[in-house]
């Protein structure tokens, strides 16, 4: 009898090794293998990411899976004005080398952009490819261009068309009635005078990417407030944006999204610009490593950046950086959680032409960034001029290039 009982012990064992070695002993790799995040913010690098075709660095993608067959994969600030982009339901195939598991579908976003993805995974690390296409392309992906500059002077100046979309009204009883449409002018003249002298087109791709032909022309504020307070004829001032030359932007350094009617989202990818800036410039620095260190602060506390920010800069005592930390905590988060995020933009279509402008909660924190700066160099304090702005919208006056 106690030898039948220790055969039916041994058989229970035999049969529970058995079960353990089916559901993980003939998989590839366990799921706490691949159940992590991928990504380049330390060494080694996991992750190989490519969007619409160019490389992203600096950026974190999680996957987890319960049973090495199916699992879910989380892009992070990949999709631009989503944290986060969780895509379900991702099959898990075992390569013909049987040395990685590879996966590919397409997935809807919760901001209704398409995505195929394609990859590969391994407890190392991870390729991913994703080809994006987002739910309101075909209202917005176009080419842009500034409309003709075209102002007219009949005893004072008659703005017709021009490059910037300025439109500002006074606070009631703020004193402001006579001095806010004053301001608008100035700015509206300096604006078109100034923006084509940056810019000679816009792009807004289906995908998402963002570029812009930007001059390599040095840019002198002297001419441009002498166009601003000259008589200049419209033909006369674009010979001068003639002779400018431009060129045209990395693609992957500022994306776009449509996230209802009216309002856009403009994403910088941080880690992108830094180390493209360091392979710019003369300093022998893995370019890796800063898109990495970017995204390190990325996901850091705002506070806590700012604290940290102090610190450093009591030994570097950078101008610049002593302007940032003059901001109070709450415009710095705000400021913080654009460049995380994205900016938010505001977009109306009308009568042939596209206004992109910001309003004017987005414009109080930049105000409240630069103020030291205006008050330092100019001896003007702006701190009181926005109470006397009730609606502030500043931004780009756009028509499709034909």
């Amino acid at each position: 009898m106690k030898t039948s009982k220790k055969l039916f012990y041994v058989a229970c064992m035999a049969l529970l090794l058995a079960s353990c070695e089916k559901t993980y002993n003939d998989k590839l790799f366990w799921p706490g293998e691949i159940s992590q995040e991928y990504g380049s913010y330390i060494k080694p690098y996991t992750l190989d990411l490519t969007y619409s075709g160019e490389k992203l660095a600096g950026k974190t993608v999680n996957f987890k899976t319960e049973d090495s067959e199916t699992g879910t994969l989380t892009l992070n600030d990949v999709i631009p004005g989503e944290n986060t982009t969780p895509i379900n339901d991702v099959q898990l195939n075992e390569s013909g080398e049987k040395d990685a598991y590879t996966f590919n579908g397409t997935s809807v976003t919760k901001t209704g952009a398409e995505v195929k993805y394609s990859g590969r995974i391994t407890p190392k690390a991870m390729q991913l490819s994703l080809e994006v296409t987002m739910a309101h392309y075909g209202s917005v992906a176009n080419t842009y261009v500034f409309p003709p500059y075209s102002h007219t002077y009949e005893g004072s100046t008659v703005r017709n068309s021009g490059a910037s979309y300025v439109r500002m009204t006074a606070t009631e009883g703020s004193g402001g009635a006579f001095l806010v449409p004053f301001i608008q002018a100035i700015a509206t003249n300096l604006l078109d005078a100034l923006l084509p002298h940056i810019l000679s087109d816009i792009t807004l791709e289906k995908n998402g990417i963002t570029t812009a032909q930007y001059t390599t022309s040095p840019i002198n504020m002297d001419e441009i407030m002498d166009i601003v307070n000259s008589e200049m004829s419209d033909a006369d001032f674009q010979s001068i944006i003639n002779n400018r030359t431009y060129t045209l932007s990395p693609k992957g350094l500022i994306f776009w999204n449509q996230i209802n009617n009216t309002n856009l989202v403009m994403q910088l990818n941080l880690p992108q610009i830094l180390s493209l800036i360091t392979q710019n410039s003369e300093q022998n620095i893995d370019s890796q490593l800063i898109a990495g260190v970017s995204e390190a602060l990325l996901k850091s506390d705002p506070i806590r950046l700012k604290a940290a920010l102090s610190t450093v800069n009591q030994i570097l005592n950078n101008k610049i950086i002593s302007y940032i930390l003059q901001v109070d905590d709450t415009t710095f988060t705000t400021i913080f959680s654009w460049l995380k995020s994205g900016i938010p933009v505001e977009m109306n279509q009308e009568n042939g032409h596209t206004y992109l402008y910001v309003n004017k909660n987005t414009i109080i924190p930049i105000f409240s960034a630069i103020a030291p700066i205006i008050t330092e160099n100019l001896g003007m304090d702006i701190s009181g001029l926005l109470g006397m702005i009730d609606t502030m919208d500043i931004g780009l006056d756009l028509t499709t290039q034909k």
